[in-house]
């Protein structure tokens, strides 16, 4: 893992362990590159024993730092990598320890792909091919990705990732929430602000569902390298006193809590835990046909809900707008889209042979 600032990643593998905890009464270790971010105290929370390699680019190959990472994995049984860097997987390969490889599908979707990002893609390939590990892949698209460009063979296979849900609401924050927004029909996001999230596509779907609906607004919680060229466009379609950024929220539940209805438009997206989320909560989830993981989601809920073009999900908004409730939770997925779910899976392939 790079870090412990907020992303997908970081939130799985924080699952993950404490779902181990938590079921096995094991004390997992953990490599990091960077000890900092947002996650830093929930993880030293866990008790985990650190290895922080502070390494200078993701093709730092100093011999000491290789050395500490193999000693690290020589003292467990498994290693359970979660990014591609090759210092590591040169140090777990000659750990002579099993390698499990998460793949959570970060192949660049949304930006330009730069000469480092095809050497790591040459890498990874490589590392999959030729070495023993056992691919997982975070979702059935992330999954046929791998085999288009990658890999394909016995040792890849499909585990879903798996999410513990918290409905645990701050009242008060939610009813602040609400007095800033009230009387509004609340088109709500959270997501990181980057290229394949896709939040222009929901700014424009916004901007053309509104001059027919006045009372709505759009809600966008999070961050991330896109919201300069998100505030340029919000200005340019001049609803800047309808859309309101929130930015990064710890406390994102209670702000999902009050999104009428919940927009993730993004494209090629790898899995998709806070469509599950926001599932939970009962509130109906919209996304495009090209959503990737989401489609694979949102396909277990409502089919209607996975919209073609912007025409589709503009006529999905109309129809929550008229039918203002909330949606009958479905049991069945969201208990397969468990942390305990997950962790069985990942318990039987550890030992497996």
């Amino acid at each position: 893992m790079d870090s412990f600032h907020f992303g997908g990643i970081e939130r799985l593998v924080f699952e993950l362990i404490f779902g181990q905890q938590k079921m096995n009464s094991s004390i997992p270790g953990l490599i990091v590159n960077k000890n900092a971010g947002e996650f830093q105290a929930r993880f030293q929370q866990l008790g985990v024993d650190l290895c922080v390699l502070n390494l200078s680019s993701g093709f730092d190959l100093s011999r000491s730092k290789y050395k500490q990472a193999k000693k690290t994995f020589s003292t467990y049984d498994i290693v359970h990598l979660h990014s591609f860097n090759l210092l590591v997987a040169m140090a777990a390969i000659t750990s002579k320890r099993k390698i499990v490889y998460t793949e959570h599908g970060n192949f660049g979707f949304g930006r330009k792909k730069k000469i480092t990002d095809r050497l790591n893609f040459f890498l990874r390939k490589l590392f999959f091919r030729f070495s023993k590990v056992q691919i997982c892949c975070n979702s059935e698209f992330t999954k046929q990705y791998v085999i288009d460009h990658f890999y394909k063979g016995k040792r890849l296979q499909t585990v879903h990732n798996g999410v513990r849900l918290s409905t645990e609401i701050n009242l008060e924050l939610v009813r602040k929430i609400k007095k800033t927004y009230e009387g509004k029909w609340i088109i709500g996001t959270s997501s990181r602000l980057a290229g394949f999230k896709k939040i222009d596509r929901l700014v424009s779907v916004f901007a053309d569902f509104h001059k027919s609906y006045p009372d709505t607004v759009l809600m966008i919680v999070g961050e991330g390298p896109e919201r300069v060229k998100i505030e340029s466009m919000i200005r340019e379609k001049n609803i800047e006193t309808v859309v309101f950024l929130e930015g990064y929220q710890s406390e994102v539940t209670s702000y999902q809590s009050c999104f009428d209805v919940c927009v993730f438009p993004s494209e090629n997206e790898p899995f998709g835990l806070v469509a599950i989320e926001c599932l939970a909560l009962s509130k109906p989830v919209l996304i495009f046909e090209n959503g990737g993981g989401l489609v694979e989601i949102i396909s277990k809920q409502e089919t209607q809900n996975i919209c073609k073009d912007n025409s589709k999900m503009i006529q999905r908004l109309k129809y929550y707008y008229q039918n203002r409730k909330d949606i009958e939770i479905n049991e069945e997925l969201l208990n397969y889209f468990s942390v305990e779910r997950m962790v069985k899976s990942y318990q039987q392939i550890y030992e497996a042979n």
